[in-house]
């Protein structure tokens, strides 16, 4: 179907009370992925702890979810409940999830680096502040977003040949292009779980085997400057936290891999299609909402941060009420004044 076949009339695609639901939730969603990871990057900024190379990748983690947020959630949603000429054709259409694609990339690649990272950590705890130093993160943050951006431009290519192909609804419609990139996202999710749940899995292993250590130098009587240098090393807390963040981000994107598998083997209905494209596309973002909430619930600095805001808002609320009712009472006060002193002169 060509674009002179369809009307290029404004209209939604669904009704306006499932219109009105579907952006409060989607609004609320925003709100929370934007104050949530805002608070995780301004808390990292001001402590002397995110120094660490782990803070650092969690910190670019936090920035890939602020941008989720911001520039990936409000042209997803815009796409998907509007049906136009801006949105409907092949030429324009893969625009607006390419910011969803790059964060989403850049999210699985930073993962990888959390996961390396957390390996060197437990595996040469001795050598790891000389592997990983600042330079090296830096680097390979900038890789982790430039592959994401990569990653996310192919859909682009899918409307070069037929830029005015209509492409809503269950029009058949499938590229060179469009196959290669469902593909690979369909498989680099399960295929990046298996190998990250593995890596964690031997980190474990390795983890536990420094607990046995220092459980047989502590009996021979080792120098206890160096027994607490090694419990140090053994702490797992920051790769639990990442171990949390993987698996989180496992079952938040999963049914995207399953739903790719599912458009290329059924035909449902747009309704039905609809239904399920939210319902995968809304538990893809709210990862990014989640994952400052176990940042605060792993770490005290988060938590008090969320706290302060938290007391903020609610002291603000009580001042406005309390400006409120002050103004209120003036306003009756003089009011009376008023009225009292016309009675005089009348």
């Amino acid at each position: 179907m060509n674009s002179s076949d369809v009307s290029y009339d404004f209209h939604l695609r669904i009704g306006w009370l499932p219109f009105s639901i579907y952006i409060l939730v989607h609004g609320t969603l925003l709100f929370f992925i934007v104050v949530g990871n805002l608070v995780v990057i301004i808390t990292m900024a001001r402590e002397k702890f995110t120094q660490s190379p782990s803070n650092i990748f969690l910190c670019s983690l936090a920035v890939v979810d602020l941008l989720t947020g911001i520039i990936a959630l409000p042209p997803g949603i815009f796409a998907r409940v509007v049906i136009s000429k801006l949105t409907c054709l092949a030429g324009y259409r893969p625009l607006f999830f390419v910011p969803a694609f790059a964060c989403c990339g850049a999210s699985v690649f930073t993962l990888m680096a959390i996961t390396v990272d957390r390996l060197i950590a437990v595996s040469w705890p001795l050598r790891y502040s000389q592997i990983m130093t600042k330079g090296k993160c830096k680097i390979i943050i900038a890789s982790t977003w430039f592959l994401g951006i990569g990653l996310s431009i192919i859909p682009v290519f899918s409307g070069l040949d037929t830029p005015n192909k209509w492409v809503c609804g269950n029009i058949e419609y499938e590229p060179g292009a469009i196959v290669v990139h469902s593909f690979i996202v369909a498989s680099i999710t399960p295929t990046l779980s298996a190998v990250l749940l593995l890596a964690y899995a031997r980190i474990f292993m390795i983890a536990q085997r420094h607990v046995k250590d220092v459980a047989m130098r502590r009996r021979t009587g080792m120098d206890e400057e160096k027994v607490r240098s090694l419990e140090s090393k053994s702490l797992m807390k920051a790769t639990v936290t990442a171990v949390l963040v993987v698996l989180l981000f496992i079952i938040c994107w999963l049914p995207q891999s399953a739903k790719l598998v599912l458009d290329s083997l059924l035909e449902p209905s747009e309704e039905v299609q609809f239904i399920y494209q939210t319902a995968v596309e809304f538990l893809a973002y709210f990862n990014s909402a989640v994952n400052p909430i176990i940042y605060a619930l792993r770490n005290r600095k988060y938590k008090e941060a969320y706290k302060s805001i938290l007391c903020f808002c609610v002291s603000n609320q009580k001042k406005n009420k309390e400006n409120k009712k002050t103004f209120v009472n003036s306003t009756v006060t003089g009011n009376t004044i008023v009225s009292g002193s016309s009675s005089v002169y009348q």
